[in-house]
């Protein structure tokens, strides 16, 4: 890659954020060690301790605080990030010959991805730059899913052995560390079906929640069905609300208008979360519409629609809603359907190279030692082994600008950025 992806142009206002981080760093990074930590509640009041003094930095994420290990989880944030909870879905994508039916697969496996925010909020560890990971799953034709009955069968059984058909892979890498950038890959060679995208985030803190959105850099996930005929759909990322944090139990919220376009068949959702209250028992927090559009007419139009914004000449062909963290429910054709179920679904098992076959750069690799010591319960052990794996980060980086070199990803190709469709280099080393 020619050129890294470089940070925004700083402002005053980022000048006070960088002040900003150089106090919170010096208060509760550099005495990790000091810091102790009684349990989930005790965790909690320590994270808010922080938070509270970032109300108002434009962007948390960006600062790139290095927290003690006492307050994350021991899982690489490249491992936690992704978005294949039930590959069961992702492969089902392409089946259906009806082009409607496809879309509303896509929607399926859409709601599928958000499964990890149902639970515990989770704080994985920030990735180095040049970090790599890569599993699979095996998907076998048993436990595959109809698109048109989606939810309707057992949707958890991923399989490991001989009866294995649909093999999905993810090959993802850090490519940016300011701003906190990576490119993925998700393919199914079996199924023609590929999947790729920039993960790039962006939160605020404003004292009563947590808002975490797509920052510049993503463009959303992009599906491509090779096996009909390169379709390809974009779809957008929901924002989260993370709530809760006056009554000490937090709890991730969808917010806001989503969409997913098709091109080639002609075809769009749009997808509306409705803003939870916690002194309310709201029937639904997710309602949206499939319909068919003219793309020359309306293309450029539809990532600023809300479902309001729909014209009348857009023929509506489904309409959903329901609990996204519960279940949703379609109608098409004049019936009623389960489009999922996200109350019976369970992540799906990652298969992983041991260790002592992973690159050093690999995330599990990289991470162990100190996700080891966190697993033992020696924080302040760990808290030291992750502060100096920061810091050989910052010696590579100030030696590399000593050099006049720019990092240059080691999988992808260097013209993601404009497109947000990153690319593998055809000698890419994947270790799956």
């Amino acid at each position: 890659m020619s050129k890294a992806v470089e940070a925004t142009p700083r402002t005053s206002a980022s000048g006070d954020a960088e002040a900003q981080q150089q106090k919170i760093q010096s208060e509760h990074v550099d005495r990790a060690e000091d810091i102790h930590v009684d349990g989930e509640q005790g965790k909690f009041s320590a994270i808010l301790g922080i938070l509270r003094k970032l109300v108002g930095v434009a962007d948390v994420v960006d600062l790139r605080l290095s927290l003690p290990s006492q307050l994350l989880d021991p899982i690489p944030n490249l491992e936690y990030w992704n978005y294949m909870e039930s590959p069961k879905h992702f492969v089902a994508i392409p089946e259906s010959d009806d082009a409607v039916e496809r879309m509303l697969a896509v929607l399926a496996w859409w709601f599928s991805k958000m499964l990890k925010h149902t639970g515990k909020v989770h704080k994985p560890f920030n990735s180095i730059l040049g970090e790599r990971f890569f599993c699979h799953w095996d998907v076998s034709s048993s436990s595959q899913c109809s698109s048109e009955s989606t939810a309707s069968s057992s949707i958890t059984n991923v399989s490991t052995g001989a009866e294995a058909t649909n093999r999905v892979e993810y090959i993802t890498e850090q490519v940016s560390h300011h701003p906190p950038v990576s490119a993925f890959v998700y393919r199914c060679k079996e199924r023609g079906i590929e999947a790729a995208g920039i993960d790039h985030i962006k939160a605020k803190f404003t004292g009563l929640s947590a808002t975490v959105a797509t920052g510049s850099e993503c463009k959303g996930i992009f599906i491509t069905l090779k096996s009909r005929g390169n379709e390809m759909y974009k779809c957008t990322h929901p924002t989260g609300s993370i709530v809760g944090w006056l009554r000490g139990s937090l709890k991730v919220q969808m917010i806001e208008t989503s969409y997913i376009v098709c091109a080639k068949t002609g075809l769009a959702a749009v997808v509306e979360f409705k803003e939870e209250r916690w002194f309310s028992k709201d029937k639904g927090n997710v309602i949206g519409k499939v319909f068919r559009y003219d793309e020359s007419k309306y293309g450029d139009q539809i990532a600023s629609w809300r479902l309001k914004d729909i014209p009348k000449a857009c023929s509506i062909v489904a309409t959903f809603g329901g609990n996204w963290d519960q279940q949703v429910t379609v109608k098409h054709n004049g019936s009623e359907r389960t489009l999922i179920d996200m109350a019976a679904l369970k992540i799906a098992d990652k298969i992983v190279k041991p260790l002592e076959q992973q690159g050093e750069l690999e995330s599990r690799r990289v991470w162990e030692p100190v996700a080891s010591k966190m697993r033992q319960g020696k924080y302040a052990e760990a808290s030291r082994t992750k502060k100096a794996i920061e810091e050989a980060q910052r010696t590579l980086a100030a030696e590399r600008k000593e050099r006049g070199e720019e990092f240059v990803p080691a999988l992808f190709k260097p013209n993601y950025a404009d497109s947000g469709m990153p690319e593998l280099l055809d000698d890419a080393p994947i270790n799956i």
